[in-house]
């Protein structure tokens, strides 16, 4: 009876055992199972990730290499064309008793239009991109703004920048658009651009003595520099001055510069 007992429990330890081995097993085979079906997900999200990369690459080096060549006909080609419309134009006005006034306005608007063949031709530059100055583009814009002779324009930016070509041109976008709504919507006399550093943070205002915005003006403009000044963490807020005016203001923390 004993033996009976001794081997009936020496039975139940056995299948015990084995029924540890096997969940043993089942649960080692399943963690195995799972991770390697995780790695497996890793290693096609990497490789997808590789392919959309390289994709992405391959697409930027045509648009690249399809502006870099936009830029040399505007500047080779077309301005070329502009340019000898113009030196025409000198001279039959050298030819004439009085210039005419319409013969005058045609000339400096052909002036206008090389100007702006020759900075749209520099910005689809990948070498002018990569060496994009903020503060020289800026002081660029004002002198263009001063040749119109109808509006004064004056920038206050004496600060040393430490930002990448590419954060650069984006900065220089908002506040471009900034002068452009002034200049559209407002018509001022004079537009002042100040650039300034301050607990850590960048400040621009682009103020004008104009008529002001419209209330609750929103276009795309005003959209697309929201949504440019986001990118940097920062903000900008219209504001009406009294008597007259508007005054646009840009923040943007210093410590997300370079991100």
């Amino acid at each position: 009876m004993q033996e009976n007992t001794n081997s009936a429990i020496q039975a139940i330890i056995a299948i015990s055992s084995i029924f540890t081995l096997v969940a043993a097993f089942v649960v080692a085979y399943l963690l195995y199972f799972n991770q390697r079906k995780a790695r497996l997900i890793a290693e096609k999200k990497t490789l997808k990730e590789d392919f959309e990369k390289q994709l992405l690459r391959s697409r930027v080096e045509v648009q690249e290499a399809t502006f870099q060549h936009i830029g040399r006909e505007l500047h080779d080609n077309v301005g070329q064309l502009l340019s000898t419309a113009k030196m025409l134009l000198g001279v039959t006005e050298m030819g004439l008793p009085a210039v005419p006034d319409t013969l005058q306005t045609a000339s400096a608007t052909l002036s206008k239009a090389i100007q702006e063949i020759r900075q749209l031709s520099r910005s689809l530059d990948k070498e002018w991109l990569e060496q994009f100055s903020l503060l020289a583009n800026l002081r660029e814009e004002t002198e263009r703004i001063n040749a119109g002779g109808t509006v004064r324009a004056s920038c206050n930016c004496s600060i040393i920048l430490q930002m990448p070509a590419a954060e650069q041109i984006i900065l220089f976008r908002i506040v471009q658009e900034a002068i452009q709504n002034a200049l559209k919507h407002a018509h001022p006399a004079t537009i002042i651009v100040v650039m300034t550093e301050q607990d850590h943070w960048l400040h621009v205002t682009v103020t004008d003595d104009g008529g002001g915005m419209p209330v609750n003006f929103q276009g795309m403009g005003t959209a697309n520099m929201q949504r440019r000044v986001q990118l940097f963490g920062g903000s900008v807020t219209w504001e009406r001055l009294a008597p007259q005016g508007t005054q646009v203001t840009i923040r943007i923390p210093l410590q997300n510069i370079g991100l």
